[in-house]
C-alpha cells in the first residue's frame, strides 16, 4: 500500500502504549500531517534526475516529504511523532537528511551549531541546495533542515527562572532554551512555528539572523550581560544573517551516519513495492513497469520506468 492511500501522514499510536504525561511545548503549533502521494515525490526524484531541477511550485511538497521521512526514522514505533519532543535525534536525523538527499543527487552538506558559535557541539543540521527555475534560469535555493527543533520548545526548559538554576548537560544549560528567545518578537513567533510544523527553512539572511540568535543568547550566561534589566529580554545579536551563513559554509562536517536505518528513496521504494507485488501475482495479471505522478511536471516522460 503506497502512502498517499491514507488521509494523514502519521499512524496514529495505540492508546495503549501513549505515555500518560506527554511533553508541554510554549508553542502550540502542530507537526505537518497532510496527505502525500509518494508517487508524487518519486515523479519530483525522477525529474530532478532528468532536467537537474525542481520546479518552484513542489519544492515545500518535496521538502515535506524529506521531514516526514526523517522524522519517522528516528522515533522508535512507540513513540507519536505529532508529541514527540525529538530530543537527542538531531545528529540521527541530521545524517538521515544528508544520506537521502544525496542519494538523490542533490547538494548537501552536514554542521553543527555549537561550530558555528564557536563552542562544543549543540544541535546538529543539514543544508540542502534546491535547483529549481526562476524567469527561465536555473537558481539554487537553500533550506536549513531542523526536524527536531521541537526539543528546544519545551516547557520546563523555556522559562525566564532557568537563568537561576543548575546547570546541566549541553542542551540544558542555565539559561532559557532557543524557542525562548524566538518568542520574544513575531518574526521570531513565526519562524519557530513554521520549523515545528515542517521541519525546515529558507535560507535569507533574515532567517539565519533570527534562527541562530535565539542560540547565541540561549549561550549567553547571566554573569554574561552588563545590563541586568536585559537580561532574558534581549534577541538580537551583533552577528549578521551573512556572517551565520559564512560561518556555516566554514564548518562543514564530514558524512558520519548516526541512525541504524536504511535510507531508501522514493523511487526506491516504489520498486520494491512494485517488485513485491509482481512476486505475488506475475501468473494471474499482466506485468506493470511503470507508474503514473499526479504531478502535472509539463514534461513528456512523467512516467517514471522502474
Amino acid at each position: 500500500m503506497f502512502l498517499g492511500s491514507d488521509i494523514m501522514l502519521y499512524k496514529e499510536i495505540d492508546s495503549k502504549f501513549k505515555s500518560d504525561k506527554e511533553p508541554e511545548f510554549i508553542f502550540d503549533t502542530e507537526i505537518f500531517n497532510e496527505d502525500i502521494d509518494i508517487r508524487d515525490i518519486a515523479a519530483l526524484e525522477g525529474f530532478y534526475k532528468k532536467n537537474k531541477y525542481l520546479p518552484s511550485k513542489y519544492i515545500n511538497l518535496f521538502l515535506n516529504y524529506i521531514t516526514y521521512y526523517t522524522r519517522s526514522s528516528v522515533l522508535n514505533p512507540l513513540e507519536d511523532p505529532l508529541t514527540a519532543d525529538y530530543k537527542t535525534k538531531c545528529s540521527p536525523a541530521a545524517s538521515i537528511n544528508y544520506e537521502l538527499l544525496t542519494k538523490m543527487g542533490f547538494q548537501v552538506m552536514l554542521f553543527n551549531v555549537g561550530d558555528i558559535m564557536g563552542t562544543e557541539n549543540i544541535h546538529q543540521l543539514c543544508m540542502v541546495w534546491i535547483p529549481t527555475m526562476v524567469d527561465g534560469q536555473i537558481v539554487s535555493k537553500a533550506y536549513v533542515l531542523d526536524p527536531t527543533f521541537r526539543q528546544f520548545c519545551l516547557k520546563e526548559e523555556n522559562r525566564f527562572e532557568r537563568y537561576f538554576e543548575e546547570e546541566r548537560y549541553s542542551v540544558r544549560r542555565a539559561t532559557p532554551h532557543p524557542g525562548y528567545f524566538m518568542k520574544l518578537d513575531n518574526s521570531g513567533i513565526s519562524l519557530a512555528e513554521e520549523i515545528i510544523k515542517y521541519g525546515y527553512f529558507e535560507v535569507t539572511s533574515e532567517n539565519l539572523k533570527r534562527y541562530f540568535d535565539s542560540y547565541y543568547f540561549y549561550l549567553k550566561k547571566k554573569e554574561e550581560y552588563k545590563d541586568k534589566e536585559s537580561l532574558g529580554k534581549e534577541y538580537i545579536s551583533p552577528i549578521t544573517g551573512k556572517d551565520y551563513y559564512e560561518r556555516i559554509l566554514s564548518n562543514k562536517l564530514d558524512f558520519k551516519i548516526g541512525a541504524n536505518v536504511p535510507v531508501i528513496t522514493p523511487m526506491e521504494r516504489i520498486k520494491i513495492e512494485r517488485n513485491k507485488l509482481r512476486n505475488k501475482i506475475k501468473y494471474l495479471f499482466t506485468k506493470t513497469d511503470s507508474y503514473q505522478s499526479s504531478l502535472p511536471l509539463d514534461e513528456e516522460d512523467i512516467n517514471i520506468k522502474l
